[in-house]
């Protein structure tokens, strides 16, 4: 399984068409942090990379304070029981984003946090 963050629904169109088939059809399109919130809750044993986005809105730069950006997951995850960290070893995060200073925050902190992630800005 895959989680895919991204309110764009170009950018979700240009990831799916770089997937393999069989990714598209395992893949989880949250447009909001409260949904990939549920997502890594309910998937968090089955899901094998998360894609996080820091702005959730119209404007390409994040405030990390919204509790509707890629930040909020991002301190549901420093938070997230022992268990559920368990579960999600085998998950590898990319922190996708136009705001290289909000995308390099959240895989500073998610990597503290000891999650497998890594950084992958806009236009890189």
């Amino acid at each position: 399984m895959i989680l895919f963050l991204d309110n764009d629904s170009a950018r979700a169109a240009l990831m799916y068409g770089r997937m393999k088939p069989e990714d598209r059809d395992s893949t989880i399109w949250c447009k909001t942090a409260e949904e990939a919130i549920v997502t890594l809750k309910d998937y968090a044993g089955s899901l094998t990379s998360a894609y996080l986005d820091s702005s959730l809105t119209e404007n390409e730069y994040s405030d990390t304070r919204s509790d509707n950006g890629g930040m909020e997951v991002v301190r549901f995850l420093e938070k997230a029981p022992a268990q559920l960290k368990i579960s999600l070893k085998s998950c590898r995060f990319t922190v996708h984003t136009w705001d290289k200073a909000a995308g390099l925050k959240m895989f500073t902190r998610l990597f503290k946090a000891g999650y497998d992630v890594k950084y992958r800005p806009f236009g890189s």
